[in-house]
């Protein structure tokens, strides 16, 4: 159930800019406000860590867009779609700053938070994390438009639906 007043996209671009590619969520949210400003209204958030400060940035939203660099082992600039559901709870919840997103999500459900109803994840395959640098590598920063034309697609998609 949708919170009355609920609407608007946010993406979230994670990840930190001064560390080469896990700069690259944010690359990726930057470039798809940029390319949809003219069709439909988007807020950008950059973010440094998940959990509870992850559902915190989407709340109020209708739409929630993630980006961020993953480490899977596939070829670096891979980008890949993942569901809230495609991730595994934590075993240490002690803490909620080790809280992962499902768990955090369902902590905002039960607090009545007003969460998106749609919610997608996309990561690009990081070659780069320990290296000071706001450049991304060759194949991070090529994969970049590979994103942004996906990213778009689904928002395009999530706007003729609704």
């Amino acid at each position: 159930m949708r919170a009355p007043g609920m609407e608007g996209t946010v993406i979230i671009g994670m990840g930190n800019p001064q560390l080469s590619d896990d700069g690259v969520g944010l690359a990726v949210a930057l470039a798809v406000a940029e390319r949809v400003q003219q069709r439909m209204t988007l807020t950008v958030t950059e973010l440094n860590t998940g959990g509870m400060r992850l559902m915190e940035a989407m709340a109020g939203f209708k739409r929630a867009v993630v980006v961020d660099a993953m480490l899977s082992g596939a070829p670096h600039g891979t980008v890949r779609q993942f569901d809230p559901q495609d991730f595994v709870t934590t075993k240490n919840t002690f803490s909620s700053h080790d809280t992962d997103f499902a768990t955090a999500y369902d902590l905002g459900v039960m607090a009545g938070v007003p969460l998106p109803e749609q919610v997608s994840f996309w990561g690009v395959e990081a070659r780069e994390f320990d290296l000071f640098g706001e450049c991304l590598t060759a194949e991070v920063a090529a994969a970049v438009p590979v994103a942004v034309e996906r990213i778009v697609a689904q928002l395009v998609q999530w706007e003729e639906a609704a």
